[in-house]
This record gives structure tokens, C-alpha cells and sequence, in this order.
């Protein structure tokens, strides 16, 4: 793939959303690194991930293919900017109408929680700003938190220098469970 280009801001048609996630920051920051872990939530309700491969470091490119019956979405862009566990920056094509537009996430760390500031800018026209679904992504994504963290335990606190591993050990502890799901 090559590297997308950041588009210019089309007036008026810059989305932002700002929610509260139900983990700590290292551990949001971490789902968005993998595609074991980004796959379970990413994508509106209803839809599933076909493909997802992601060169997470600035200047990798993501490539995802949403699908929903027969219906299929192609999604992709580069990593502009990556500063874990504080902040992401890429490029955002969707296919079906060429769209190009840039998404950046702030984390901000609220404890045992995290506040996630997302931007949309490039929506070429309002059908597509209002036809977006980050909402429905963005709750598929607490599930998922809420999922890994299980009822009645405590996140683990992480020393600074192994937020870095984060993702690695969440994709162990979902290999873990997925083995002993199917031996169940």
C-alpha cells in the first residue's frame, strides 16, 4: 500500500467524539495494535472483520475488509503518528466512495479508566459525516474491554516500562482463552 496522503479539512465536516472507556489506558491503546485484538470490535454493529492486517509503526499501513451479509467494505491507511499509549494519527480511506480522511485519538488516562478523543476530518460532504458508525464501534469497543477485564477483578497495574508489552500479553490471554473455549 502506499502512504496516503493527509487530506484537507472539508469546512464543516470534522467529527469528534469523546467517550469514556472502562480500562485503563495502556489496555485501550493496546486494542487498537493487533488484528486479534482489533478485530472483535472494530466495525459498526452487524458487521465482521473478513480481513484485517496491520504494520503498526508510523508509516505502516492497515488494511481492513468489513463485511455484513453480502455487502463488503474496504477500509485502509497509514500510520501517521504513534505515541504510546497517548496517541494515534492515520490516514483513513474508505473505498465504496474513495473517501480520504484523517483520524486522530487522543487516550487521556482517567485511573482505572480512559478518555478517548477521536477526530474525523476530510468528510467530503454531510451524507458521509452522518453516515459514519464510530458510535457503534466505539461500544463494540467497551464490550470488549469489559470482556478482557472480566466482573469483579482488578486491572493490573503496569510499571512504565511494560505498557509497551501490553498488546503482546492481551493476544496471550486471548490465545489462552480461545484454546480452552474449544476444549470446553
Amino acid at each position: 500500500m502506499a502512504a496516503d496522503a493527509l487530506p484537507a479539512d472539508a469546512p464543516g465536516q470534522v467529527l469528534r467524539i469523546d467517550r469514556t472507556m472502562p480500562a485503563p489506558r495502556p489496555f485501550v491503546f493496546a486494542l487498537w495494535q493487533k488484528p486479534a485484538l482489533l478485530s472483535p470490535w472494530w466495525g459498526p454493529e452487524g458487521h465482521r472483520l473478513k480481513t484485517c492486517e496491520i504494520d503498526f509503526r508510523p508509516g505502516g499501513a492497515w488494511r481492513f475488509n468489513m463485511v455484513k451479509g453480502d455487502d463488503s467494505h474496504w477500509t485502509q491507511g497509514v500510520y501517521h503518528e504513534i505515541r504510546a499509549p497517548e496517541r494515534l494519527v492515520f490516514s483513513y480511506r474508505f473505498d465504496a466512495f474513495d473517501i480520504r480522511s484523517t483520524v486522530s485519538i487522543g487516550f487521556t488516562d482517567k485511573g482505572e479508566r480512559t478518555g478517548l478523543h477521536f477526530v474525523q476530518t476530510g468528510f467530503p460532504n454531510a451524507e458521509h459525516f452522518e453516515g459514519h458508525g464510530w458510535g457503534s464501534t466505539f461500544r463494540l469497543l467497551e464490550d470488549a474491554l469489559l470482556k478482557l477485564h472480566g466482573v469483579g477483578s482488578v486491572w493490573p497495574q503496569l510499571p512504565p516500562d511494560k505498557e509497551s508489552g501490553v498488546a503482546r500479553d492481551l493476544e496471550a490471554a486471548r490465545q489462552r482463552f480461545e484454546r480452552e473455549r474449544e476444549s470446553a
